[in-house]
């Protein structure tokens, strides 16, 4: 029936489709930077690719209405298995989802998700904070290196950390993605402070409060500028974890030159509206970094529209500086207190009117810039060439001695009426007629060759005809007790390509070959009594090879791999 028909049609397209997967803490990104990136780069990867992909996002945590919310943007959300005793909320994305136990690749984010990602994945993308001098840090960094070497492909958030990892990968390609405007962030709002009522001016920073990393990020120089401005500036800091707030109060008086009453320590900000509210509640927000990757916070704040100053040694500076207007929102002079000092008194002279307008303008001109559906157009093309060039092993199918019956004439409609797009197309036309032929007339034979592995290829490689379900399933079933899976099937000689999860399984199969057992199954399941007799044939006899070579190679591949493996 015609339903049936587009029912099939459907599952057909299914198959064919790229499964994606991103491994992330959430979906709601509550936590905003990575959560918001990572969920604004699916629900734009999704779009950019309906029809030749299907993104997937597994979660350490989800519930329905993520879920729900997810699948409105054409996003699959799956939730992890929790890990019996285990306190890491993140071990359990280190096991595949029944629901997807194969996707073509996974996409981990950096050393925390790098690392799961690692366990299940094909690609893996980078984007940490800059290189610091603390012996901690170096063993973070380190592990990011290592991630990087076992990944199939390796991107970077934003040119400076490109440019870093470029350096330190020695004969990797380091490809590069700029995120867009966040488009949770970037919705018009009519929040905004009373400025007849509130007169004082407020810088907002927002980071996680690791005594380590205070003074990386700069905490100490945007501070000691609010406390030079005097007492009509105020500076607010946004992360510190429940119950530390005193401490990291301390830590700012201790090693600023900030009075109490300018400072407000704020924990950090868990729910993605409280978030939108404490950006429209500043006057301006600083990214005072030392050196950073790339700052999310700050583009989380362009997109909301509110004013930014960001340090000229992070990467969000070096993406603005291709943006109209973006040079005045950057502090060169990164360390120097009266300098950031200055800029801030600039923007408090400014009218709140101002302010807004510009920071509006800002926000589209870097829309303008970069668009995610440019760039994930570029990142869609690299997911296709990791995919294509993923190591494989052909199983080889050709037609060593066949013998035609003993009837005058065959029919080639069972042939025509079943190839496919793409398959080579045998010389004669549907339903002629040929006269028989001699063993030895080789001209003629050559196209009934491509027939017959055009014809297995179809009945029992890309369809299931009621006719062919038992022989068809005898083979995959015998690929699947050796953990093998078909990833295509090309036409010449018969080409299978297959892909092994594990050394153990690709030794598996080469005994299979060795001892000859492949060589019969391909036998026994694809010369069938409906073959012969679709194609007038009395005897077919199949020859299969693998090459030793591309068997040694997949080998190398899986050692290699295991060494890295030894290294994390």
């Amino acid at each position: 029936s015609a339903s049936t028909a587009a029912s099939g049609d459907e599952e057909k397209k299914e198959q064919k489709l790229i499964d994606a997967m991103f491994l992330c803490d959430e979906w709601k990104s509550s936590k905003g930077r990575l959560s918001t990136f990572n969920r604004e780069f699916a629900i734009n990867l999704a779009e950019t690719t309906a029809g030749s992909m299907k993104i997937h996002c597994y979660v350490s945590n989800s519930d329905d209405r993520d879920r729900e919310d997810a699948e409105q943007f054409g996003v699959n959300l799956i939730k992890a298995r929790s890990v019996p005793g285990s306190a890491d909320p993140l071990e359990c994305l280190k096991f595949p989802p029944s629901q997807l136990p194969n996707p073509h690749l996974v996409i981990g984010h950096g050393r925390k998700l790098g690392s799961p990602a690692y366990s299940l994945a094909q690609i893996t993308k980078s984007d940490t904070a800059a290189e610091d001098t603390i012996e901690e840090n170096e063993k973070k960094h380190k592990m990011e290196i290592d991630l990087c070497k076992a990944a199939d492909a390796v991107v970077a958030v934003g040119s400076r950390l490109q440019k870093k990892y470029s350096r330190r990968l020695l004969n990797v390609e380091v490809k590069v993605i700029n995120p867009g405007i966040f488009g949770e962030f970037s919705n018009e709002s009519k929040l905004a402070v009373d400025r007849s009522i509130v007169k004082k001016f407020n810088v907002s920073v927002f980071g996680r409060a690791a005594f380590e990393d205070l003074s990386l990020k700069g905490y100490d120089i945007i501070t000691n500028a609010i406390g030079s401005l005097g007492k009509n500036f105020e500076l607010t800091f946004v992360g510190s974890s429940p119950g530390e707030q005193r401490k990291v109060e301390q830590w700012f008086l201790d090693n600023t030159c900030i009075n109490r009453n300018q400072l407000t320590i704020r924990r950090y900000c868990s729910e993605r509206e409280e978030l939108k509210v404490m950006f429209y509640q500043s006057d301006l927000v600083a990214l005072p970094s030392r050196t950073e990757g790339f700052g999310l916070v700050a583009l989380e704040a362009i997109s909301a529209g509110v004013p930014v100053l960001v340090s000229g040694e992070s990467g969000i500076a070096e993406a603005l500086q291709k943006v109209e207007g973006g040079n005045t929102v950057i502090v060169g002079s990164d360390e120097d207190e009266s300098e950031w000092a200055r800029r801030i008194r600039e923007m408090y002279e400014e009218s709140a009117e101002e302010r807004e307008v510009n920071a509006v303008k800002l926000r589209e001109n870097y829309r303008n810039v970069y668009s995610w559906k440019a760039e994930c157009e570029r990142f869609k093309g690299l997911i296709e060439k990791v995919v294509e060039n993923d190591q494989k092993l052909k199983i080889k199918v050709d037609v060593e001695h066949m013998k035609l019956g003993d009837h005058n004439a065959y029919s080639t409609a069972s042939v025509s009426a079943l190839e496919p797009a793409g398959y080579q197309k045998a010389s004669t036309a549907s339903g002629t007629k040929r006269k028989r032929q001699s063993d030895t007339d080789l001209e003629d034979l050559q196209p009934l060759e491509k027939r017959v592995l055009c014809l297995v290829a179809i009945n029992y490689l890309n369809t299931t005809p009621p006719q062919s379900m038992d022989e068809r399933n005898e083979f995959l079933e015998f690929l699947e007790k050796t953990r093998t899976c078909i990833t295509g099937v090309f036409v010449g000689s018969l080409v299978i390509t297959v892909k092994c999860d594990s050394l153990k399984s690709l030794e598996e199969l080469w005994k299979e070959y060795s001892c000859g057992r492949l060589v019969k199954m391909v036998q026994d399941c694809f010369v069938t009594e409906k073959i012969l007799k679709d194609l007038n044939l009395a005897e077919l006899k199949l020859k299969t090879t693998m090459d030793i070579e591309e068997y040694n190679a997949y080998k190398l591949y899986f050692l290699e791999k295991d060494v890295l493996r030894g290294q994390l």
